[in-house]
């Protein structure tokens, strides 16, 4: 709870310095190397922001409103909004099975949230091109599974039990919440989430989630 409180208390001098800088950038006379340093404060700050913003996901997620979704629906809008992502777009074939007439009750933010940081991380696990392949099916005792795989890199035995970890990461560039803020909702709902990896062969994910009744 400290440390939630105190990363929302530095995200509002932090938007106070970025928008400071950005007033001075269209304020003052332009010379090449302030505006370079400009830039890089402005670029930090989005970074500091957006690291901010995920912790808070993970260490206090916020109530939300839950509602009864269409799996299938929700699926396949988050699936289509992240095939036009760069991360995505020209470099990975995805390829999808999805059962119909699946309801489960979440905060629509939330799944999305759990859904792409799932494709994303499957992304980077690509180095060049490869693939996706997504699978819904039901399960017995009101249950329903996602499985995402990617043909990625994998990972490493003696890190399996570590990537729900926060700030657990082995990439250059990353903060290692991703999977972190993944678990913690879930938790929030009574999910749960599995992992399978073979390295230089690739990883499944599979959200195994409580199915609910269609509205009426």
């Amino acid at each position: 709870e400290m440390a939630a409180g105190l990363a929302h208390e530095i995200k509002n001098p932090l938007a106070s310095i970025a928008g400071s800088i950005q007033l001075l950038r269209e304020e003052v006379r332009y010379n090449a190397g302030q505006d370079k340093l400009m830039l890089i404060i402005l670029r930090e700050a989005d970074r500091l922001n957006a690291l901010l913003s995920n912790f808070l996901l993970f260490a206090r997620p916020p109530a939300g409103k839950v509602q009864q979704i269409d799996l299938a629906g929700a699926l396949e809008e988050t699936v289509e909004l992240f095939e036009k992502d760069l991360a995505c777009y020209g470099k990975i074939l995805v390829t999808k099975l999805i059962s119909r007439g699946v309801w489960v009750a979440m905060d629509p933010t939330h799944l999305r949230q759990v859904l792409w940081n799932l494709l994303n991380n499957a992304a980077e696990a690509i180095k060049n091109s490869g693939h996706i392949d997504i699978h819904m099916e039901p399960l017995k005792n009101r249950a329903v599974a996602i499985r995402i795989t990617d043909d990625g890199c994998g990972i490493a035995p003696g890190n399996i039990q570590s990537i729900f970890n926060p700030f657990f990461t082995t990439k250059a560039d990353g903060t290692g919440l991703g999977l972190s803020i993944v678990h913690s909702i879930l938790k929030s709902y009574g999910n749960r989430i599995e992992v399978q990896s073979v390295v230089n062969r690739g990883t499944t994910f599979t959200l195994r989630l409580k199915a609910t009744d269609s509205p009426t």
